[in-house]
């Protein structure tokens, strides 16, 4: 799988990728009450947007399905389901959840964070380091150029161009891929250590993984919601809930008294008291008004009772 203002940098010769820091690196803290009164954006003007995370895993949890990860600050725990993307960064291949143990990892994750101890997130991807960092993404749009084509990804805050001959793999399946198979809306892993200190930063490679073509997202986009999207103001109404919208964090925040839920807008993560909540559909914005799923309503409901 996520609009601040962007500033341009001066072009320096280049920095290691452990040193970039993506426009949207900062997660959002599920229980800190955004500000009211704030400017809504439109959907249209959104984009996946994910946080990073670098460190060693120190335990595996198969039977709640987590890992914990060490990072250069603090411990983290990440929460895994059948849709986190697991890769050996090295060869390219699946890993199994087990196989992560002791393993320094780069870690893709929900923006939304709990304030818990250890903190807890959604992991999108999580690739053990090769020789190479693996970096996962999702292309935004795709141009051509005279080195290949320039992959834009992080909600315009990277470029990445990618040689005319480089490798491009495909992740579980035998079928021949290529760059042309490099579309917008495909999920990718991007192998470069070298990113020019730039807005957006720049980088190259020559090796590709293709995690999921943009057919697939498509058609898994097309396919028929089973569960329903309401209007949160509307579901909630009657409740005694105060409800805050912070547009920086396009977060959504519900209390009452010790109570707090927290919506973030195209992300299936909710927070409900300091407790991550994975909905099949994610928060949306639809004619200036908050959708959400109507099984995490009915959640809110519960946990007020």
């Amino acid at each position: 799988m996520k609009n601040k203002k962007l500033v341009t940098l001066a072009l320096a010769t280049a920095l290691t990728v452990s040193a970039f820091t993506p426009a949207f690196a900062n997660p959002v803290l599920i229980s800190e009450a955004p500000a009211a009164d704030a400017a809504i954006v439109s959907q249209e003007e959104q984009a996946m947007q994910f946080a990073k995370a670098y460190g060693t895993v120190q335990e595996v949890n198969e039977q709640e399905s987590y890992i914990l990860v060490q990072t250069a600050e603090d411990s983290i725990r990440f929460n895994i389901d059948t849709q986190t993307w697991l890769m050996d960064g090295q060869t390219g291949f699946p890993i199994t959840l087990a196989e992560l143990e002791g393993k320094e990892v780069a870690v893709s994750h929900s923006m939304a964070m709990t304030m818990s101890l250890p903190a807890q997130s959604y992991a999108y991807a999580v690739i053990t380091k090769g020789d190479v960092m693996p970096n996962y993404a999702v292309i935004e749009a795709v141009t051509e150029t005279e080195d290949g084509i320039r992959l834009t990804t992080e909600n315009g805050g990277m470029w990445v161009t990618v040689a005319k001959d480089a490798q491009v793999s495909p992740f579980r399946t035998r079928n021949i891929v290529t760059t042309q198979d490099l579309q917008p809306g495909a999920q990718v892993v991007l192998y470069y250590d070298v990113v020019a200190m730039s807005y957006p930063g720049q980088a190259f490679t020559d090796k590709v993984v293709l995690l999921q073509p943009a057919d697939a997202v498509q058609a898994e986009a097309a396919a028929p919601a089973e569960n329903e999207m309401v209007n949160l103001r509307e579901a909630v109404s009657g409740l005694g809930l105060d409800i805050l919208w912070d547009a920086e964090g396009q977060t959504v925040t519900l209390q009452k008294g010790a109570f707090t839920a927290t919506v973030v807008i195209n992300d299936v993560n909710y927070g409900i008291n300091k407790m991550l909540v994975r909905e099949a559909q994610a928060a949306e914005i639809r004619d200036g008004r908050t959708y959400v799923p109507q099984s995490f309503v009915d959640a809110v409901k519960e946990a007020l009772n």
